[in-house]
């Protein structure tokens, strides 16, 4: 589940993410379609019951359930992660569930990850990821002269890129620099 909040069209995750794999899959002899399954919390819906609507928010076809409803969650949805994987098996093709966070890997998705890897599911933690590249985003945080916080809301640059790929094609600086905002609103642009 996601939607692409503060984010124009061409650069919303859905969008990003055809253009990153559409080729992967043509290549396989397949077409790669994000379908949309937002929700946005305005009628009662949460992390903490969508899960139970899987078969009503996502096609029967569905090859991959790709999960990013993180933001509201702060680290607590390891029981709900696992009711979405189990009410995925329950459709037509069981298709593996990949959860998508910002944050740091949480102690519940790599216990449901050694329990259900066979049936296909990860999760990835973007801030994990960043962590584990090396870089050391600790002491520009806490240093005494302009402390950096790269996941801060708006920072641009997250300590490798300081824009997309596509931004480094780009003439336009501000456009150029936009697109090197880590955290927008809910949707994190890499």
């Amino acid at each position: 589940v996601m939607a692409g909040h503060d984010n124009c069209h061409y650069d919303s995750y859905e969008s990003q993410m055809e253009r990153l794999w559409g080729d992967v899959w043509k290549a396989a002899g397949m077409e790669f379609v994000f379908q949309n399954a937002g929700e946005g919390g305005g009628c009662g819906d949460s992390f903490e019951n969508q899960h139970f609507c899987v078969k009503q928010n996502v096609s029967p076809d569905v090859d991959i359930v790709h999960y990013e409803w993180t933001y509201f969650e702060h680290g607590a949805a390891g029981k709900e992660h696992e009711n979405l994987i189990r009410w995925t098996q329950m459709l037509p093709k069981q298709p593996p569930v990949q959860i998508f966070n910002t944050g740091i890997l949480s102690q519940s998705d790599g216990e449901l990850t050694r329990h259900y890897a066979k049936y296909g599911f990860n999760a990835f933690y973007m801030k994990t990821a960043f962590v584990n590249g090396g870089h050391d985003y600790q002491s520009e945080q806490t240093r005494k002269e302009d402390p950096i916080n790269r996941f801060g809301w708006g920072q641009v640059g997250d300590g490798y890129h300081e824009t997309t790929r596509y931004g480094e094609l780009e003439d336009d600086e501000a456009r150029k620099t936009s697109l090197g905002v880590v955290m927008r609103n809910w949707v994190s642009i890499f």
